[in-house]
């Protein structure tokens, strides 16, 4: 009988989360195909091809380099996390190193819906109810708009796959590093907030992603590692040949963050310095994703003064706040779960 009720439970929040998705697949109205749509796969290929080749020279402390980058450039190809409307934007909104473009008005017609969520959000917009496009664009930066277009994109592929049971704890994990990673990355004018968000996401979403789009063995094996306190990044090279991480850099290089993100995000593996590496950029990436990730798992004093410097979190106080802010958002969640 136990076990009746256990099932009828389990099959009504299956049920729930259906309907969830298909809300949040309502979010966008996907735009008719054109000749920038038939160059994407092309662009894809680009992308992955530059961000793989920068890495790669410097980055090598991942154990059967080759052999792991080609792996997780096989489950990022496959995927296709994101599609050729949201790459544009993204690609649009980041292409300078440094800088953020505003998106104009016609690049969101198929995502105001989203926009409008967005902008309604309390955190993002104004806590009030959006439905004008002009209104919705004045109330959420452009980056941002940028990185939730490619979050919302990504769960959204994440959502026709199986064992949503393992990776979806692990994609509200993602969600919530991305709430940290706003306020992170919203200190720094040139960084940005929206970049903050995907530093954040990315934390998590390369394990997710290859939770999705494995076998059912994998996931299971791949949980129980997790439960018992193994480090993801092992994990992920024993079960599918990769470190998560890596997914993750490939994820950003393809949803038109450019390769700076990619380096910037994959750095965190070899254990390097914000100050070794090249440019303002990769630094900030790294610093935006060492941040967020100590601060949510509760290590905030091991990072570095020269880690907040570069976020402009100088002062102590402020870190203080952020990692009060944090605690709280770990003991409540997500409040953004209308993105996935």
């Amino acid at each position: 009988m136990v076990k009746d009720q256990k099932d009828n439970k389990t099959e009504g929040s299956e049920t729930k989360s259906r309907t969830n998705h298909r809300k949040a697949s309502e979010l966008v109205s996907e735009p008719t195909e054109d000749r920038d749509s038939e160059r994407f796969s092309s662009e894809l290929g680009r992308s992955l091809d530059e961000a793989e080749s920068h890495i790669q020279a410097k980055v090598k402390e991942v154990p059967n380099a080759l052999e792991t980058w080609h792996r997780a450039r096989e489950v990022v190809e496959k995927l296709k996390p994101v599609p050729w409307f949201v790459w544009r934007i993204s690609n649009y909104v980041f292409s300078r190193s440094g800088q953020i473009n505003p998106v104009p008005e016609g690049m969101v017609i198929g995502l105001r819906r989203l926009l409008f969520a967005a902008a309604s959000d309390p955190v993002l917009g104004s806590g009030n109810p959006v439905s004008n496009l002009r209104v919705a664009l004045g109330l959420v930066r452009s980056d941002v708009i940028a990185a939730v277009s490619v979050i919302h994109a990504v769960c959204r592929k994440l959502a026709t796959r199986e064992f949503e049971r393992i990776w979806r704890p692990i994609i509200d994990d993602a969600l919530l590093r991305a709430q940290i990673g706003f306020f992170i990355g919203g200190r720094s004018e040139s960084f940005g907030p929206g970049r903050g968000m995907l530093a954040g996401f990315s934390g998590r979403a390369g394990l997710a992603i290859l939770i999705a789009t494995g076998d059912l063995e994998q996931a299971r094996g791949a949980l129980e590692e997790l439960a018992s306190g193994r480090d993801i990044g092992a994990v992920g090279l024993e079960i599918y040949g990769c470190d998560p991480l890596q997914v993750s850099a490939l994820l950003l290089s393809v949803s038109g963050c450019g390769k700076d993100a990619a380096f910037g995000v994959v750095s965190y593996v070899s254990k390097e310095g914000v100050a070794d590496l090249a440019s303002p950029e990769q630094r900030s990436w790294l610093a935006c994703f060492g941040v967020c990730e100590k601060v949510r798992t509760g290590l905030a004093d091991e990072l570095t003064s020269e880690q907040w410097d570069i976020l402009d979190y100088a002062n102590k106080e402020d870190r203080s706040q952020l990692i009060d802010m944090a605690r709280g958002l770990v003991r409540e969640g997500s409040s953004w779960d209308w993105i996935a």
